[in-house]
């Protein structure tokens, strides 16, 4: 049903409207993985991993309609009060699996197209089976770029940056052991990629008013949600917007998204939708109270 309506709204131009209308604010959409597996997996039950050629599409469409930056050309510019292109588009990769390197990458850099890669700098650590630059390979789907790969990666112009060290959801853990995270991992990218201002992706979506103030008091020059919705020129750097980008979108209805229409549509029936938020446990594991608003997390 609801493909079927974005089907409508695409081919009656409602998706070019909304682009219209949202052209001075900036897209941030989020991958996880892009994968040249022909059929889905089944352990890949959320479609996290694109497929190559649906993905190439992907690439295809943003370039016919907007404008790809990177992270460091959006902070850059609103650092320094320079104008960005109208349909200005950030893309974004969560994880770090293995297969950016053999598999997006090469379609990114074909079209010269910048993005910005988040680790789990704990899993970049692990052993790794020594081998650079090869082809595809059904474990890539699993496995996470080594500190070698990724510094491969950057050599090329890809950007990364932190998905803390152990991807844990910091709302379930004491703001002690959420400081640590965020520390550690930020002082691993500096080490490892001598990354002067690393930037942040809040694991599973879930951030605060709390935790958007630790990541600007560790050093981080941005922190990015998976909120719905598109980012104003001046918005608050450590709680951007993305829109999720998954393997069960077709052509409309990935316009849709990128369009900024589904967050609209979202956000003008949310009186009649029941509110998914997340709840901290009534019994956190913590050392001293949470403060700050909870944020609604957006699948």
């Amino acid at each position: 049903m609801k493909k079927l309506l974005f089907a409508l709204l695409y081919h009656a131009g409602i998706t070019r409207l909304s682009s219209w209308y949202f052209r001075k604010r900036v897209i941030f959409l989020c991958y996880h993985g892009v994968t040249d597996r022909p059929h889905p997996s089944p352990a890949d039950s959320k479609g996290l991993h694109v497929n190559s050629q649906r993905f190439a599409r992907h690439l295809d469409y943003l370039q016919s309609r907007y404008h790809l930056i990177s992270l460091k050309g959006f902070i850059e510019a609103g650092r320094e009060g320079k104008a960005l292109p109208n349909y200005s588009l950030v893309l974004t990769f969560d994880d770090g699996f293995r297969n950016f390197l053999t598999v997006a990458a090469p379609l990114l850099a074909k079209r010269n197209i910048p993005a910005t890669v988040f680790l789990i700098t704990d899993r970049a650590g692990e052993k790794t089976n020594g081998r650079l630059e090869s082809g595809w390979s059904t474990e890539d789907d699993q496995r996470y770029l080594s500190w070698d790969e990724a510094r491969l990666l950057q050599s090329q112009g890809f950007e990364f940056g932190s998905h803390t060290c152990s991807h844990t959801g910091l709302l379930t853990i004491s703001p002690i052991e959420s400081r640590r995270e965020l520390k550690h991992s930020h002082d691993e990218l500096i080490k490892n990629l001598s990354i002067e201002n690393p930037t942040l992706s809040y694991p599973k979506g879930q951030y605060s008013d709390l935790l958007a103030k630790d990541a600007r008091t560790v050093g981080y020059a941005c922190a990015v949600t998976t909120d719905r919705g598109v980012n104003e020129r001046d918005h608050d750097l450590f709680t951007l917007g993305r829109t999720l980008v998954g393997d069960f979108d077709d052509n409309a209805s990935f316009a849709v998204r990128v369009s900024g229409l589904r967050w609209m549509l979202f956000k003008t029936f949310s009186f009649f939708m029941p509110s998914r938020r997340y709840q901290a446990p009534t019994k956190p594991p913590v050392t001293e109270p949470y403060t700050g608003e909870i944020y609604e997390i957006s699948n």
